[in-house]
């Protein structure tokens, strides 16, 4: 695959998937291999040599990266470092990569500080310790805060902090207490994240059922308001960012914007063309070495293309940009859907402006039923 990408094509977003973790979250759905020190250098080797084939077919200056997974933050930070030296960073805004709490020391901050990450998207998950048993993460709730206080000392002023809601059985005052917490530490982002019970994670193989709908709608408002209450703007359904502290990858994603993906499992778009690197740590290797560019890449049709534009940037607050639609599918957003739009902007459900339409706050909730109807 790749005979339709043009040679040289400027790729400003990337993300890199690593794998390894110590444990397995019982709701994780992403691709994720068990730590073990010499599968991290055989990995590493790999990744680079993935990395110089695109090189030389694509131009890589990127605005943003991204190291998610697994826990990327198992890597030594050198290793993290020769990974970025591979690309022209002289345009770079934005370098996250996602800790886990127990990673956060003190010698590893010392080593990190000498990278070019500027973004620290920390997996907090929550502030109860009998949630997070539950989800099986590692820390527990008083480790959190001289974490968070860790970063601050060591020169980190973008920190993102995970939030998981929906658990079965959570109640308000549960959520309340995580909020509480959080807010005391002054994070610059916060992104939410439902419980959903995914296909071949150990909570579905377990029979987990997530919480009541009703209930999880009554934390969602908690959650929006006592966040806007304190200065978060929630600049898309599930993410919250203090102004200017938005996250440019994320929203690099939501705007339709290409990106390469590095890594076993990882995802790219580019030149319409969306494809995902293999699962399987084996058949990733052998792609590589046999210098398989866009595995599995699948040629998107123009109203594909669209649907996904839709339903991407109607997650946003700040919706469609209308000049924008126009420019990009040559058509008339208002007129093409007018029958969807009139149906619920006369519910108030969708704001409509001048230049733009958006999903009123009040109906976040309930978006996917309005994002459907679009698609």
């Amino acid at each position: 695959m790749g005979s339709s990408i043009p040679s040289r094509t400027l790729i400003q977003h990337i993300y890199l998937h690593i794998p390894f973790c110590l444990t397995k979250c019982g709701y994780c759905s992403f691709y994720s291999v068990p730590y073990h020190s010499e599968k991290v250098r055989n990995y590493l080797d790999i990744l680079h040599k993935e990395t110089k084939l695109y090189q030389d077919i694509l131009n890589l200056v990127p605005k943003t990266i991204y190291f998610g997974g697994g826990t990327p933050s198992l890597l030594n930070p050198h290793d993290i470092q020769k990974i970025l030296a591979c690309f022209d960073l002289s345009e770079c805004e934005e370098v996250t990569l996602e800790m886990n709490p127990i990673t956060v020391t003190e010698s590893y901050l010392k080593a990190l500080v000498k990278t070019s990450v500027n973004r620290i998207s920390l997996g907090v998950q929550s502030f109860v310790d009998t949630e997070l048993k539950f989800l099986g993460r590692r820390h527990t709730s008083t480790q959190i805060s001289p974490k968070v206080q860790l970063l601050r000392d060591y020169g980190y002023h973008n920190i993102s902090l995970d939030m998981m809601y929906g658990l079965p059985n959570q109640t308000t005052e549960e959520v309340q207490v995580s909020l509480e917490s959080m807010l005391t530490l002054k994070p610059e982002h916060i992104s939410t994240y439902c419980l959903s019970i995914e296909d071949k994670t150990a909570f579905y193989e377990n029979g987990v059922k997530a919480l009541d709908e009703d209930q999880v709608a009554d934390i969602y408002d908690l959650i929006r308001k006592s966040l806007m209450d304190n200065g978060y703007v929630h600049y898309e359904i599930s993410n919250f960012g203090k102004s200017g502290f938005e996250s440019k990858h994320n929203l690099a994603y939501w705007d339709g914007n290409e990106y390469l993906g590095l890594g076993a499992g990882a995802a790219g778009f580019i030149d319409g063309v969306r494809y995902q690197n293999d699962e399987d740590m084996d058949k990733y290797e052998y792609d590589v070495v046999s210098k398989t560019i866009f595995p599995g890449g699948i040629e998107e049709k123009p109203a594909d293309l669209e649907k996904e534009y839709i339903f991407m940037n109607l997650r946003k607050a700040t919706g469609i940009d209308l000049s924008i639609y126009h420019a990009r599918f040559s058509s008339d957003f208002m007129q093409k859907y007018k029958q969807v739009i009139d149906k619920y902007a006369k519910m108030n459900l969708l704001l409509i402006h001048q230049d733009s339409v958006k999903i009123s706050p009040d109906a976040y909730f309930i978006s996917n039923e309005i994002l459907n109807e679009f698609m």
